[in-house]
């Protein structure tokens, strides 16, 4: 498939394609704002965790990270910006934050 197919099919699959394209729009320009750089692939893969995101927030599934020290490698500044992009969905747990800074963290290291 090629990356607009996957895209759409992501985008659909969040539940609000409006939306989904505004967080990701945000989390885009922030990371470039902050020197990280998303590949496709991981664009994606950051693309399908925000779909997922904003699923879980519309229908109040939640988790949460009992080892949150699994993540202490991870930068400040990479936990900042997923922090900011959670901000925009409501109804997700904050330990969001978590897995979705390893996203921006594995960017950095293109």
């Amino acid at each position: 498939m090629s990356f607009e197919t996957d895209w759409q099919m992501i985008s659909e699959r969040s539940g609000d394609a409006m939306f989904f394209e505004k967080v990701m729009k945000k989390a885009k320009t922030e990371a470039e704002r902050d020197g990280i750089f998303l590949e496709p692939a991981q664009e994606l893969g950051l693309a399908s965790h925000v779909a997922a995101m904003i699923r879980r927030g519309r229908e109040g599934e939640m988790f949460t990270i009992e080892d949150k020290a699994l993540f202490d490698e991870v930068s400040l500044d990479s936990l900042y910006l997923a922090t900011r992009i959670c901000g925009m969905v409501s109804g997700i747990h904050e330990d969001e934050k978590y897995l979705l800074s390893i996203h921006f963290e594995t960017a950095k290291l293109n």
